[in-house]
Order: C-alpha cells, then sequence, then structure tokens
C-alpha cells in the first residue's frame, strides 16, 4: 500500500466531499449549485471536452459523470505516489555493508593485520 499516493488522494476527496456537502445543504441557488457540482471534476471535463466527447457526457447524471471522471483520477493520483515511493526507495537504495575482515590477512596471535 502507497502512503504517498493515500497522501495524494485525501486532499482531492475532501475537496469532493466538501463541494457536494455545500450543495446537499441548500446552500445558494442553483447556478451556484452547478458550480459547486462542477468544481471537483472541472480538470476531466475539459479534457472531456478537448477530445470531443462532450456530448457522450452530457446526458449523465452526476453520480454516474463522478464514478466516470473521478474514479480515474484516484487511480492516477496513487500510481504518481507509489511510482515516486519506488523511485525515492531505489535512490536510497540499501545500506552499505561493511565487510568483514580477510582471516588470511590476520596473524595468528593478533586481532591487526600485519
Amino acid at each position: 500500500m502507497s502512503r504517498l499516493g493515500l497522501l495524494l488522494c485525501a486532499p482531492y476527496a475532501v475537496f469532493i466531499l466538501a463541494c457536494v456537502g455545500i450543495v446537499s445543504l441548500g446552500a445558494g441557488d442553483d447556478a451556484s449549485q452547478l458550480v459547486f457540482l462542477q468544481l471537483p471534476i472541472a480538470g476531466q471535463l475539459v479534457v472531456v471536452q478537448a477530445l470531443g466527447l462532450g456530448r457522450a457526457i452530457a446526458f449523465l447524471s452526476w453520480p454516474d459523470a463522478y464514478g466516470l471522471l473521478v474514479m480515474p483520477v484516484f487511480v492516477l493520483l496513487y500510481a504518481v505516489g507509489g511510482l515516486c515511493e519506488w523511485a525515492l526507495a531505489r535512490r536510497r537504495g540499501p545500506a552499505p555493508a561493511h565487510s568483514a575482515p580477510d582471516p588470511g590477512r590476520l596473524s595468528a596471535g593478533s586481532a591487526r593485520p600485519r
């Protein structure tokens, strides 16, 4: 389990919960509620529009749109965190091993080489 991946996913999850919570409390008018619903998936909506798939998602409900657009972001964030952890662990590498002194170089009566 990647701790960094979870750490990257957590702020996005809190942001989504805050925006949906504001909408579910009924704060503001319909236009502001629409903005709060769109904020967590705004980046994904831009990518979908750039790919020309805007009509394909126009008929999705908000829960379906969140399921379709949010889950890949969580997977991507978790994967980036996992890859960063892997790269850092690989860069650190194992601790250097200390080699034992060569017994052939020691004399029979002393512990120091001559």
